[in-house]
């Protein structure tokens, strides 16, 4: 899911969705994406032929008149407005706005299911396309109060998640209910996401600008790569690979919070399983924590603060790497409603992993950088 960060980029982007959820103006778009320019009169012939299948010479003059009309006081300005078109001169032209590059908004205005007005209406407003990335995601009912703090957590909303929660019942979820896409129970407490089978959820919260890398059409789902939600999720995955380590365990934290008294105790113990544990950091109270519990772990401070990402991104907040078998490496975000930084990781197992052997080779390339802390500090790490 991309981030929402600039308020101007979110108008933008509902504005996109609102021009294009009519038919009459996606059909505007389609004339102009093949004539470029074209008077009222022209405009509104060829859209009449396009509607209804027609050859332009089967247009009356009294039909174009009609919908010139429609088209010059609804739906030009709808389109102007979204700067998915222009006028120069009185000539309608069709603009080079970055959404009509994006292979989604070219999908969404080549679509002709009889509901498609209801479902690009429904996507109008960014906090509904949240609400339908998040029961997506989710794979099966939630409830009302826990979609209405991950939404608040999303938008920044300064609104309790109380407010929010009124705000997607009384609005938006009868609304997504009414377009197909949701199943709502208020009764039962429960919504869960339906879709349309034209509606492709990649591009949800998607920027009409930002066109992410398509999945290739032989990819298949991973059996052996996870991913986790949560700090508690992701702090027990740590536990288990901490405990499942036989002879090397190789750690690296850029969070605080990662690490607690029971984590270093599962250090504690695959020490003494005799098992080499290697562990980076720059976090001065976690280092002394560790050298006073766990003295014969080697610590080395990276130099290169490589674990970071830019600062309008997550930042990476742990990595762990049990036997060069087993890995996961999870981001740390700004805290939810109840104070908890959002946390998220992806996980694999086995040696011909392939999220192992990257991690493997990257690590191995970026530690040969860091600054060295001894004469010997390269041979004592493991990568």
């Amino acid at each position: 899911m991309i981030e929402i960060t600039e308020a101007g980029t979110d108008r933008s982007r509902n504005a996109v969705f609102r021009a294009l959820a009519d038919e009459r103006r996606r059909a505007v778009l389609r004339v102009l994406d093949r004539v470029t320019r074209a008077g009222p009169t022209d405009l509104a012939t060829h859209v009449i032929a396009e509607e209804n299948d027609v050859p332009l010479v089967d247009v009356t003059r009294q039909a174009a008149e009609r919908v010139q009309a429609d088209l010059e006081h609804v739906h030009l300005p709808t389109l102007v407005d979204a700067g998915l078109v222009t006028r120069e001169d009185g000539v309608v032209v069709g603009t080079q706005h970055p959404a009509l590059q994006d292979p989604k908004i070219e999908a969404m205005i080549e679509t002709d299911a009889p509901d498609w007005d209801a479902v690009l209406d429904a996507l109008t407003d960014e906090r509904r396309r949240i609400v339908l990335t998040a029961l997506y995601r989710a794979g099966e009912p939630t409830t009302p109060t826990e979609l209405a703090a991950e939404v608040a957590a999303k938008v920044g909303d300064e609104a309790s998640v109380e407010a929010v929660h009124r705000n997607l019942h009384h609005v938006h979820l009868p609304k997504l209910a009414a377009a197909g896409l949701v199943e709502y129970d208020p009764d039962a407490g429960t919504v869960a996401y339906i879709g349309h089978p034209d509606l492709d959820e990649e591009w949800l919260v998607a920027g009409v600008d930002d066109t992410p890398r398509a999945i290739l059409s032989m990819a298949k789902r991973s059996a052996d790569i996870w991913t986790l939600e949560g700090r508690g999720n992701v702090t027990e995955r740590g536990r288990a690979l901490c405990e499942s380590a036989d002879e090397e365990l190789f750690m690296m934290f850029n969070d605080e919070g990662a690490v607690e008294t029971a984590c270093v105790r599962r250090i504690r113990d695959a020490l003494d399983r005799g098992v080499d544990v290697y562990l980076g950091t720059q976090n001065r109270e976690l280092r002394d924590l560790v050298r006073e519990n766990a003295p014969e772990v080697t610590i080395w401070e990276p130099q290169l603060d490589w674990l970071n990402l830019p600062p309008t991104r997550e930042k990476v907040g742990r990595l762990i790497l049990a036997d060069r078998e087993e890995i996961m490496i999870g981001t740390v975000g700004e805290a939810g409603p109840d104070g908890i930084p959002r946390e998220t990781a992806i996980t694999g197992t086995g040696e011909d992993n392939p999220l192992v052997m990257l991690l493997h080779e990257m690590l191995g390339s970026r530690l040969d950088h860091l600054d060295a802390q001894s004469e010997d500090f390269r041979s004592q790490i493991p990568l």
